[in-house]
C-alpha cells in the first residue's frame, strides 16, 4: 500500500503524502515524550519515499523548476528532519544518502526568495538533526561533524556569493549544535538527545537534564582544527560583508569549542590558556565591529590571522595539509 504513494504526480498530492508522513513521525515523537513506545517499523522506507517524492523527474525541463516543486522540496526537508530524529539512529549509509540527496539545494538560485530561503532554512535544520542523532560517543560525533563540514566546503568556497553565504551560515549553525552537545554532554552508552517536536522546529537538542549522567567528550585533536580553520580563513577576507562576519564567527566558535575539550597529554603543554582566551576575546570583539564602515578590512583580517596563530597549537599548524 505504501508503494502507491510513489505514483502520485501532482505537486499538491505529493505535498499531502509527505505531510502525512511528517505528521506520523511527529506522532511517534510525541508518544515517546510521554513514555509511550511506538516504534515506526518502516521509518527508513518512509524516508526513502520522501526522498523520491522530493526529487525532480528526469523528464522535467529545467525551466519547470517551479514554485510548486520548491514548496514540495521544502515540505520534504521538514519530513526528513522528523524521520531522522526518530530512534533508532539511522545507519551511516542512510545518513549519507540523505545528505547526498539534499545538499545540492545550497546551489539553488536566490529567487523566489521567500520560498528558497525557507527551503534553505529547513535544509540547515536537517543537517543539525543528522549531527544530533549520529555517533555513539563524543569522538564519533566529532567525525560526523567533520563529515558534514567537508561536504559543505564546496559551497563555502563557491564563486557565487549567495552560495558562500548559505554555506557559511550552515557551518555556523551546525557548529552551534555541536557546541550545545559538548555543553550538555555525550551519552557514554551511545544514546543521543531525542528531539521533541519543539526542538525539531527549532533545530536544537533537548535540555541536558534529560541526558544520561555519564558523558564522554571528544578531544580537541578530533576536530582537525588546522584543516578546518584554513577552510574558513580565506572567507574572513571575502568581498561579501555577511560572509566575512559569519566566517569570523565560525573561527571564534571553533576555538570556543576546542578550548573546552580535553587535549592529548603529549601536546597539552603546547597551549597557553591565558593567551588563547585573550586571542578568542579579540576574535569576538572583531565580530562586533566588522560591519562598521570606518573599519579597515585589511587590518581586521590581520587581527584575525594574529589570533588564529595564537590559538592554533604547533601540532595543529604542522598538520595543515
Amino acid at each position: 500500500m505504501l508503494g502507491r504513494f510513489l505514483h502520485v504526480q501532482h505537486p499538491t498530492a505529493k505535498q499531502a503524502v509527505i505531510t502525512a508522513i511528517d505528521l506520523l513521525g511527529r506522532a511517534v515523537i510525541s508518544a515517546a515524550e510521554i513514555g509511550i513506545s511506538f516504534p515506526l517499523q518502516r521509518r527508513d522506507q518512509l524516508l526513502e519515499y520522501v526522498l523520491t517524492l522530493m526529487g525532480r523527474d528526469q523528464s522535467d525541463d529545467l525551466v519547470d523548476f517551479s514554485i510548486e516543486l520548491l514548496q514540495t522540496q521544502t515540505v520534504a526537508l521538514s519530513a526528513c528532519t522528523t524521520l531522522v530524529s526518530i530512534e533508532p539512529r539511522l545507519p551511516m549509509e542512510t545518513r549519507n544518502r540523505v545528505m547526498k540527496a539534499t545538499l545540492g539545494f545550497f546551489a539553488l538560485p536566490t529567487e523566489p526568495s521567500n520560498i528558497v530561503e525557507s527551503l534553505i532554512t529547513n535544509l540547515i535544520i536537517l543537517l543539525g538533526a543528522i549531527l544530533l542523532t549520529s555517533g555513539e560517543d563524543g569522538r564519533s560525533r566529532a567525525e560526523q561533524l567533520l563529515h558534514i563540514l567537508r561536504q559543505l566546503d564546496p559551497y563555502v568556497s563557491a564563486s557565487a556569493e549567495h552560495q558562500r553565504r548559505r554555506g557559511c551560515v550552515a557551518v555556523h549553525e551546525v557548529l552551534v549544535k555541536f557546541r550545545n552537545l559538548c555543553s550538555g554532554g555525550f551519552g557514554a552508552s551511545g544514546s543521543y538527545p531525542t528531539l521533541s517536536l519543539k526542538h525539531i522546529d527549532q533545530g536544537g537538542p533537548r535540555g541536558s537534564s534529560s541526558l544520561p549522567s555519564a558523558f564522554v567528550l571528544p578531544n580537541r585533536d578530533s576536530l582537525s582544527l588546522g584543516e578546518r580553520i584554513m577552510a574558513y580563513l580565506p572567507r574572513c577576507a571575502d568581498t561579501d560583508d555577511e560572509v566575512r562576519k559569519v566566517a569570523i564567527q565560525i573561527i571564534a566558535l571553533f576555538f570556543n569549542i576546542s578550548l573546552s575539550l580535553p587535549k592529548q597529554k603529549t601536546s597539552a603543554n603546547d597551549i597557553d590558556l591565558e593567551s588563547s582566551y585573550g586571542a578568542l576575546s579579540s576574535l569576538e570583539d572583531i565580530v562586533s565591529i566588522i560591519r562598521r564602515a570606518s573599519v579597515d578590512q585589511i587590518e581586521v583580517f590581520h587581527r584575525v590571522v594574529s589570533s588564529v596563530c595564537t590559538l592554533l597549537s604547533k601540532d595543529e599548524v604542522d598538520n595543515i595539509s
